[in-house]
């Protein structure tokens, strides 16, 4: 058995969450929701410089696919 007071009752990394409808909490909900959809995507363990090349690829394509259209619309 432990002695009286050896185990802490809150970890010492535990911080209280911002109040409602401050910059701050809405930062923080901004960055969890860009996290869930990484995650979606399947990004969610993906360091930086995959999320870039993937998100250049996506751009490419987009912008590909536009001036595509807008080539096949004028002719």
């Amino acid at each position: 058995m432990g002695s009286k007071g050896s185990k802490a009752r809150k970890p010492k990394h535990s911080q209280h969450l911002p109040k409602v409808g401050t910059p701050a909490e809405n930062r923080r909900l901004q960055h969890a929701e860009g996290e869930a959809v990484l995650d979606n995507m399947g990004l969610g363990g993906a360091s930086s410089g995959t999320r870039v090349a993937v998100t250049a690829i996506i751009v490419v394509v987009v912008v590909g696919a536009i001036c595509g259209l807008l080539l096949l619309t004028l002719r």
